[in-house]
C-alpha cells in the first residue's frame, strides 16, 4: 500500500474511534466518517467493504494502542508502582476502552479475525503481567485475575447516560478510583441471590 493511501486508511480508521466515543458506536454511519475524516464515502468503501470491517480495524487500532500502554507500563512498574498504575488505568480510560470495546466487540470471541484475536490474546497476556506486577508490589488483592480486572475496568469506565453525568459531574473517574481500590483489597464475599437480610 502506498504511503498516502495508507495515511488516508489510518486517517478513517482514528476518525472512526473518535466518532464511535463521542457519539456511541450504534448511531455513527459510514457517510459520517468519510465527512469528519475529509475523505469521499468512495474511499471509505475501497478501504473497508462495509461497516464490519471498519469495526475490526478500529478494534485492530484500539488493541495496539492498548498494548503500547501495558508495555510501557510494565517497564515503568517496579520504579513506580503506583503511580504507573494509575496512570495506566486512566490512559486506557481516556483512550476510550469502555467505550469502544463494548461497539467494537462481536457476540462470540470466536468471530474475531485471526490478527485481531492474536492482539486480544497479547493484550491479555500482558493484562496478566501487569496484575502479577501490581500483586507484587500489594496493590493489587490476589484473588484478582486478568479476566475479573478487564471486565471491571471496561464496565466502570463505560459513560453514564447523561441524566448520571448531570447529576455528578466527573463522576467517571471518581469510579476509576474506587475500582482501582477494590482492585487492592480484593473481591468482597456477597450474601447468596436471594437474601435479604442486611
Amino acid at each position: 500500500m502506498r504511503a498516502d493511501a495508507r495515511r488516508r486508511r489510518d486517517l478513517i480508521i482514528t476518525t472512526a474511534c473518535a466518532l464511535f466515543r463521542s457519539h456511541g458506536h450504534d448511531s455513527v454511519t459510514l457517510e459520517q466518517v468519510a465527512q469528519q475524516a475529509g475523505v469521499g464515502i468512495a474511499t471509505v468503501y475501497r478501504n473497508f467493504p462495509d461497516r464490519s470491517a471498519l469495526d475490526m480495524a478500529c478494534a485492530e487500532h484500539l488493541f495496539n494502542k492498548a498494548i503500547t500502554l501495558q508495555d510501557a507500563a510494565i517497564a515503568s512498574f517496579d520504579a513506580a508502582p503506583r503511580s504507573t498504575w494509575y496512570s495506566f488505568n486512566v490512559d486506557m480510560v481516556e483512550m476510550g476502552v469502555g467505550i469502544l470495546v463494548p461497539g467494537l466487540a462481536p457476540n462470540s470471541l470466536d468471530e474475531l479475525p485471526p490478527k485481531v484475536s492474536t492482539l486480544r490474546r497479547e493484550m491479555k497476556n500482558r493484562t496478566a503481567t501487569l496484575i502479577s506486577l501490581g500483586q507484587k508490589h500489594g496493590i493489587i488483592h490476589p484473588d484478582i485475575d486478568a479476566s475479573t480486572y478487564i471486565v471491571g475496568l471496561f464496565t466502570t469506565s463505560r459513560p453514564p447516560v447523561q441524566a448520571v453525568q448531570d447529576l455528578s459531574p466527573g463522576s467517571s473517574r471518581r469510579l476509576l478510583g474506587i475500582f482501582l481500590t477494590g482492585l487492592e483489597h480484593g473481591i468482597a464475599s456477597l450474601p447468596p441471590a436471594g437474601d435479604t437480610r442486611v
